[in-house]
């Protein structure tokens, strides 16, 4: 999904409870992200909407430091938004500094097919995951804006045994009465270099205002920074 903007955090009455942070720091233990020696990379790219292709280079540093040659203002959208996405979700960072600094507990029993809900009272979004057998399963936040859910379908296992996200499906919904507004469907592939798991492949399929349309970005000759 492309990149939001968070809301800031807001004062809770939620009370922490510490299983609930054990569980969900494990979670975050077992995610896939770039050590904090991680400089940047450089490939080669294609972007291809609908069937309409580019080709260039790209280089990334960090969520906000993506250079890339690619013209077309739709392809270069496209482009920035999900390598922007992907460089902060694989980013460094530590869990008080992200899920931790919330007020975390357990909303169900974990009975529910997609595990058990760990609720974030402070996130400002309303946020609460599901997770099961050690993974996130399914991301839920909400706005007076916008409102999603995130369900993750299948996960793969990097070199050290972390998981990285390969097929999720986002659906967003309409805040006045929560309908469904649209639906993205995406498949993520890594190609390992050195000790990272560098973007290779990126496709989505959106279900929006009775159309389908589908665009994916394709990187190659990765070299590290």
């Amino acid at each position: 999904m492309a990149t939001y903007t968070k809301e800031e955090d807001v004062a809770t009455t939620q009370e922490d409870d510490p299983k609930a942070r054990e569980a969900l720091r494990e979670v975050f233990g077992n995610t896939a992200r770039w050590s904090s020696d991680f400089n940047g990379f450089t490939a080669d790219v294609t972007v291809n909407i609908n069937g309409s292709e580019e080709s260039g280079t790209i280089t990334v540093k960090n969520p906000k430091e993506i250079e890339h040659s690619i013209k077309s203002e739709r392809h270069k959208e496209f482009l920035n938004e999900n390598m922007a996405s992907i460089a902060m979700h694989r980013g460094s960072r530590s869990f008080e500094d992200s899920d931790g600094k919330y007020k975390l507990a357990f909303a169900d029993d974990g009975s529910h097919p997609q595990g058990r809900a760990v609720t974030m009272g402070g996130d400002g979004m309303n946020s609460f995951y599901r997770i099961k057998e050690g993974r996130i399963h399914q991301i839920n936040r909400k706005t007076p804006r916008m409102s999603f859910t995130i369900n993750v379908e299948e996960s793969i296992k990097n070199l050290e045994g972390k998981f990285l996200t390969h097929k999720y499906t986002v659906y967003y919904f309409n805040p006045e009465n929560g309908s469904i507004k649209d639906v993205e469907s995406y498949t993520d592939d890594f190609k390992r270099v050195g000790s990272f798991d560098l973007p290779q492949y990126r496709r989505i399929i959106n279900a929006e205002n009775g159309t389908v349309e589908a665009g994916f970005m394709q990187l190659s000759n990765h070299k590290l920074l």
